[in-house]
């Protein structure tokens, strides 16, 4: 008798650990967390007039559209070249994550982000935005810019032009090389 207690006891506790939440089943089948398209080791290369303009891999690309926004998630890194004529780079950008918000026209690039202008300045930070509407690179995070003049230091971040050509560098510390003329 006390073993099929036993059994009775242990059955009840397990039918009871087995509970169906719809609030657990609406977070794991989620719209917003399931991609409905996934790619594995992309390649883009964007062409205007049938010049090679732009350049894009990554290893693993997610696009997911939900309520909010369409998102295009680059998990483990993405590298764009941009080409004034091709071959000739423009500018390069590697990071370790990025992702795209598509009616915000918006790139949230993180994790040693090295982004190189056709001037061989190369912008080293952590985080980086890309706003496509009114193109503006900026971040608020530590960032190190090197050019050929010298070394500057945003401890609060940096601002520039889409080009990364015109540098505003926030809570300034550096040596810059000034040319005597």
């Amino acid at each position: 008798m006390n073993k099929l207690v036993y059994i009775i006891i242990v059955l009840i506790s397990i039918i009871q650990g087995c509970s169906n939440k719809l609030e657990t089943i609406n977070s794991i089948t989620a719209s917003d967390t399931i991609p409905v398209l996934y790619s594995k080791n992309i390649f883009i290369q964007r062409t205007d007039s049938g010049k090679i303009i732009l350049i894009a891999k990554a290893p693993i690309v997610k696009h997911i559209v939900n309520k909010n926004d369409t998102l295009t998630i680059f998990p483990n890194g993405i590298e764009v070249e941009t080409f004034t004529n091709y071959p000739q780079v423009e500018s390069k950008i590697s990071a370790n994550y990025a992702k795209h918000y598509e009616s915000k026209r918006l790139w949230e690039v993180k994790n040693n982000v090295i982004a190189r202008n056709y001037k061989g300045d190369t912008l080293y930070t952590e985080l980086l935005y890309w706003d496509e509407k009114r193109k503006l690179i900026y971040s608020n995070k530590f960032c190190k810019i090197i050019t050929e003049d010298g070394l500057l230091i945003g401890k609060n971040g940096f601002e520039a032009d889409e080009s990364l050509t015109k540098w505003k560098v926030i809570n300034t510390q550096g040596t810059v090389n000034v040319k005597d003329e």
